[in-house]
């Protein structure tokens, strides 16, 4: 209404004095008006609404040639009022390279009628008429644009929303892996032993299932340390036995190569033989480094264990300027069966050493032999790994 209120009462004072439309020129104003009122829903029948019956209002009730060109746009009022605001509704719903299109072409068209009913007498009329409707669309395309903006903000919002719940997702998949793959092997190394030991020797299938027991609750703890730890705001925890208190099962700190000896220990304990070589001067890694490196030597050992059982594996660990090198090698033979597997255990490796900065390469060797070797540079260090 309060539009309808202004196009009138600028009907009233298009000869330059307050002179109240007509009959004709009221109804005309009316009719004007009337589509935009579709403008929420329909918005191009609004426009093409307000053009036709502007059309029809430059084209019967335009004022005489000699006010129209001293007049200015008054001459032409209440065009293109309505034309004005329907373009600012269908530009700013429609995408913002259309939006200047269709202002310049409504105000083309409404400057080409006025210039073929009134010649050169009102150009200069007729071409702020197309100007006043290509702003009314510049304010069209501003909304839009913003909505537009908007719009892919939200979707980079969702994208990266949807790419953090893959990669937490990815995380705890490596880190449930990495601690049962590992146990769940050991235990199976040792139910092998200690079914043929029964027939055997009884003491010693009595020891092995008794490791097998140790591997089962290392693996429950350790489970529960994992899920603990994945709970936690920044996947950590100060106090190890924080939980314990509560009535919770405590959390072991993150392992690292500190518990590499540990870890070679309960291999060699299942049946396994490791070759441990250390080279370079050690240092305190990273902790994120620390504990890939531990998670690639863990799940290569068990890799190893569970694809060539019976095999030396060569565990190698070579520190330098730029970090530490590590590579585990065992003989791949062919009258033994491989036990089976995913290959989500070279999946997780991969993505742990690439996630601090590594490289990570595994596959056979020309010698029979298969290799696993990761590159993890240690940012407290400045040198080149190589």
């Amino acid at each position: 209404m309060l539009w309808l209120a202004g196009m009138y009462t600028t009907a009233a004072v298009r000869t330059g004095a307050l002179e109240f439309p007509g009959t004709a020129l009221t109804v005309a104003v009316a009719g004007a008006w009337a589509p935009l009122l579709l403008r929420t829903w329909r918005p191009v029948l609004a426009l093409l609404g307000a053009l036709v019956a502007e059309t029809l209002i430059l084209v019967f009730l335009a004022v005489p040639d000699s006010l129209a060109a001293t007049e200015g746009m008054g001459a032409y009022q209440p065009v293109p009022l309505a034309t004005m605001l329907a373009v600012a509704t269908l530009t700013a719903r429609v995408p913002s390279r259309w939006g200047w299109w269709i202002g310049a072409v409504a105000g083309g068209y409404l400057a080409l009628v006025g210039l073929s009913q009134r010649s050169s007498a009102t150009s200069l009329t007729d071409l702020v008429l197309f100007y006043v409707v290509l702003t009314a669309a510049a304010v069209g395309v501003w909304r839009s644009g913003r909505r537009e903006r908007a719009q892919r903000a939200a979707a980079q919002r969702a994208a990266e929303t949807q790419e953090a719940v893959l990669d937490e997702r990815l995380r705890i998949a490596r880190e449930l892996h990495d601690v049962l793959a590992h146990n769940l092997t050991l235990v199976n190394a040792q139910a092998g032993v200690a079914g043929y030991l029964l027939r055997t020797d009884a003491a010693a299938a009595e020891r092995a299932l008794a490791d097998i027991t140790a591997h089962t609750r290392r693996a429950i703890d350790d489970l529960r340390a994992t899920i603990g730890l994945l709970r936690t705001a920044d996947g950590t925890t100060s106090d190890p036995g924080a939980d314990a208190g509560a009535g919770g099962p405590a959390l072991r700190p993150v392992p690292g190569l500190a518990d590499l000896d540990e870890l070679v220990t309960r291999f060699t304990g299942a049946g396994a033989r490791v070759d441990v070589a250390r080279s370079g001067a050690p240092r305190p890694l990273s902790p994120q480094v620390d504990t890939a490196a531990y998670r690639i030597v863990q799940e290569s050992l068990t890799n190893a264990a569970k694809h060539a059982p019976g095999t030396t594996i060569d565990l190698a660990l070579t520190w330098s300027a730029g970090g530490l090198l590590v590579g585990v090698r065992n003989p791949v033979r062919a009258d033994q069966h491989p036990g089976p597997g995913t290959g989500h255990g070279l999946i997780g490796m991969r993505e742990r050493a690439l996630s601090i900065g590594g490289s990570f390469r595994a596959g056979p060797t020309t010698d029979g032999r298969f290799e696993v070797l990761a590159a993890l540079p240690d940012p407290l260090d400045d040198g080149d790994l190589t």
